[in-house]
C-alpha cells in the first residue's frame, strides 16, 4: 500500500489514517530518525549526562536522556537513554516505554549507516524487546528535498 499525507493536516485525515496508518509509521519513523527527533519534539525534556559504560557492548559513550511527558501523543512517559559515540553516531540505546524503571527495549547495535541525501541513518537495529531477539531494519530508504523532484536513494 502506498499512502501520501500531511502529518500536519492530520487532523483532516480519514479514520483509518488517524488511526492505524500514522501510529504505525510513527514509530517506524522514530527508529529512523531518533536523533533528529531530539531537536524536533519541543515537549521531550533532554539531558547529556556525560560519559558512561555501554548496557550491553563493550566501551562507554556519553549518554543522553530523552524524556517525554505523561500525558499527549503516542507513547507518553517514555524514557531514552541513547549512547553516543565520539563520531556523534548513536551507538546503543535503552526504551522505558512509559517511564518504567525496567527497560522495554535494549538496542546493543545500531549499524548499517548510510547516506539518504544529507542525512545519515542507522538501517540496523538489533537487540531485545520485553527480554526477547529483536531486530528492527530499513530498506529502500530515499529522501527527497523540498524543491526537486529527485529521490535520493540510502547508499
Amino acid at each position: 500500500m502506498k499512502l501520501t499525507y500531511l502529518r500536519s493536516q492530520l487532523s483532516s485525515q480519514a479514520a483509518v489514517v488517524k488511526d492505524e496508518i500514522d501510529p504505525a509509521f510513527f514509530n517506524d519513523q522514530y527508529w529512523l530518525l531518533f536523533p533528529l527527533h531530539l531537536s524536533w519534539d519541543s515537549s521531550a525534556e533532554v539531558e547529556e549526562t556525560g560519559n558512561h559504560k555501554l548496557p550491553l557492548g563493550k566501551g562507554s559513550a556519553s549518554r543522553v536522556v530523552v524524556k517525554y511527558p505523561s500525558e499527549g501523543g503516542y507513547t507518553p512517559g517514555d524514557t531514552w537513554e541513547l549512547f553516543v559515540g565520539a563520531d556523534n553516531r548513536l551507538q546503543e540505546f535503552i526504551l522505558h516505554h512509559g517511564g518504567s524503571k525496567k527497560p522495554t527495549v535494549i538496542v546493543a547495535s545500531c549499524g548499517d549507516y548510510k547516506k539518504a541525501g544529507p542525512l545519515l541513518v542507522s538501517l540496523d537495529h538489533r537487540g531485545t524487546g520485553d527480554g526477547q531477539p529483536l531486530r528492527v531494519f530499513f530498506s529502500d530508504v530515499s529522501v527527497k528535498l523540498v524543491g526537486s523532484n529527485t529521490w535520493m536513494n540510502a547508499q
